[in-house]
């Protein structure tokens, strides 16, 4: 339980290894959400209550679906590990917040179709994102800093 809650903690440093685990448990939590979304919550939703928006399998959804909860729930974790990866290096864990246009612009690509979010938009939100990327992904300061 202990580990779990660190998930959600910013205060401290996370290696690499702990950040790069947290990533593919994440992706598969994210697709198993819509999986079980697209197969049998959406199509069953008009049986339960006629008022509930429904769609078949393969149709835009719109509305609150399971997979958007969960993506917006691993937000959280993700942003944690990120600030005390930030950290690790010794800078403030303000840095991190160089991800959230990224984030911002992949989650409208994947659920807002309708606002026309380009590839023009996509390469400068990973252009800001990149020396984000760089501190995750370089070994960090072994010796102590402030940070823990």
């Amino acid at each position: 339980m202990k580990k779990l809650t660190r998930l959600f903690s910013f205060s401290g440093r996370v290696k690499r290894a702990k950040f790069l685990q947290f990533l593919p448990l994440a992706l598969i939590l994210w697709l198993a959400a819509a999986y079980a979304d697209e197969t049998w919550l959406a199509p069953n939703l008009c049986e339960i209550n006629e008022n509930w928006i429904c769609y078949l399998p393969g149709e835009v959804r719109e509305g609150i679906t399971l997979d958007k909860v969960i993506f917006a729930l691993l937000m959280i974790p993700f942003f944690a590990l990120a600030v005390r990866r930030v950290h690790d290096h010794d800078r403030a864990g303000w840095w991190a917040l160089l991800g959230v246009p990224f984030v911002a612009v992949l989650a409208a690509f994947l659920y807002f179709p309708e606002w026309g979010v380009s590839y023009t938009h996509m390469a400068v939100a990973a252009a800001i994102f990149l020396p984000l990327l760089y501190w995750i992904l370089r070994k960090g300061s072994k010796e102590p800093n402030r940070y823990g």
